[in-house]
């Protein structure tokens, strides 16, 4: 007979599949630089990637005239705003969508989970990958599957390695059914060329694979290399995410969306999203809704904006990525967002010699000792011995210690000025002044130098 005492046990019992879930990579490092930057230490800040222009005032004007409007909104979103998403996306991208096949959320995040919840099979992921996608599936009850990219070919996905992927899942007795990709990509910051992205639909139609294309960053291509939707190729199969964040540096208003295939399938799936919606977040923010509705509807000065910013982002990664190369580091030529993803394997035995063996040592050598943040590339899915970092560029556009008036006033003054930089190769002009970009340019060289040639 069992005991009282045996059968016992305390509250706040964490359930064993939860126990070994961490707080976002990104988020995390966040909070860590805001804790030294704190305690008196100049943290060049290439850890987090959060969009930082001043909002629009056309867009904040929207949000205050809809502050009154507190009832809940309908589950999928109001018909304006999905509406108008599908219009941008025909405008933008060239696909046809209907306001039916929209829903939005409190960011893309909770739709990405909802996506991977409902949709059947397990999940081909790209190597390496943004940091929740993998987490979001495991507690989705899915296998992640890694497709494996080379370094040397610049992390490009073909048919082959798909197909070597999905060959092996079979083999291991997995069911491959979804393939998760993000392009521009976090963290390489590339993107893949159309005939690439033709080549990934036409492989995935043939095995009945759904693709889900993260587009976060589809606004922000730094001009060299033109965005491609797999929409364009394979609409019946191919889920779009997006939102506000990015493109119109509103990532605090939280506001996402999916659009999905028409026809009885994408409806079905709709449903199944919908039911997820209702039953964790209900509806997203109804002020927020009005607002978005007017981000993505036609307007010049919001697509000045937008152009704007994405020439700016592609001018500040292009020349922390000049850097990189001059100083012969291995990196991925960035194509859109604000990322670069270096390789200091060629240093492997010099960074051994200082106890650094994988990319969390090599990240956390940076921080501790160079006052540098990143993020190591064991948290995008690599292996931990590969020696790739992640640099985000988007908070170097203005310095640290500037008041938020001040701040507002530097990041205006750049917005202008991005239209004296060249469309196509927006680090080709002349270099704008930024303080914060020079002393990454500075540090990551002394760091470089400090480990001597490369072999």
């Amino acid at each position: 007979m069992t005991t009282s005492a045996q059968t016992h046990q305390g509250p706040l019992q964490v359930a064993p599949h939860s126990q070994a879930l961490t707080t976002s990579a990104t988020l995390a490092m966040n909070e860590t630089v805001a804790a030294k930057r704190a305690a008196g230490h100049t943290v060049i800040h290439l850890g987090f990637g959060e969009a930082p222009f001043p909002l629009h005032p056309l867009l904040k004007t929207a949000l205050d005239e809809a502050a009154t409007h507190t009832s809940y909104a309908p589950v999928q979103g109001i018909a304006p705003l999905r509406r108008a998403i599908a219009d941008y996306l025909s405008r933008t991208r060239s696909l046809s969508l209907s306001a039916e096949g929209v829903i939005v959320a409190p960011g893309s995040k909770p739709l990405l989970y909802a996506l991977l919840q409902v949709l059947d099979g397990d999940l081909l992921l790209p190597v390496p990958s943004w940091v929740s996608y993998a987490p979001q599936a495991h507690m989705a009850g899915k296998q992640v599957l890694p497709v494996d990219t080379s370094p040397e070919d610049h992390h490009r996905l073909t048919p082959d390695t798909l197909a070597d992927a999905f060959s092996r899942a079979k083999q291991a007795g997995a069911n491959p059914r979804l393939l998760l990709v993000n392009m521009p990509s976090n963290p390489t910051g590339s993107m893949l060329d159309r005939a690439d992205v033709e080549a990934m639909t036409t492989w995935a139609r043939e095995q009945g694979i759904t693709i889900i294309s993260d587009e976060i960053y589809a606004e922000l291509a730094h001009g060299w290399h033109p965005h491609t939707s797999p929409a364009i190729f394979y609409p019946e199969g191919a889920i779009i995410t997006g939102g506000l964040s990015k493109a119109f540096s509103a990532g605090g208003w939280r506001l996402g969306y999916a659009a999905l295939p028409a026809g009885a399938a994408g409806r079905q799936v709709m449903a199944a999203v919908r039911a997820v919606a209702s039953d964790i977040w209900s509806s997203a923010t109804t002020p927020v809704q009005e607002a978005a509705a007017v981000a993505y509807s036609p307007n010049a000065e919001l697509e000045q904006y937008v152009q704007r910013s994405a020439r700016l982002h592609g001018h500040v990664t292009g020349r922390l990525y000049a850097t990189l190369v001059s100083l012969g580091v291995r990196c991925p030529r960035p194509a859109g967002a604000f990322y670069l993803y270096p390789d200091f394997a060629p240093w492997r035995s010099a960074l051994a010699a200082r106890g650094i063996h994988t990319s969390a040592d090599l990240a956390r050598t940076l921080l501790e000792e160079w006052d540098i943040a990143t993020l190591p590339g064991s948290e995008f899915c690599e292996q931990p011995e590969a020696l790739r970092l992640r640099l985000a560029t988007s908070l170097l556009h203005a310095e640290d210690h500037l008041s938020s008036q001040e701040r507002a006033a530097t990041l205006w003054g750049l917005l202008e000025q991005a239209d004296t930089l060249p469309a196509e190769h927006p680090a080709a002009g002349t270099p704008l002044k930024l303080p914060m970009l020079e002393q990454a340019q500075v540090r990551l060289s002394e760091f470089v130098a400090s480990l001597g040639e490369p072999r």
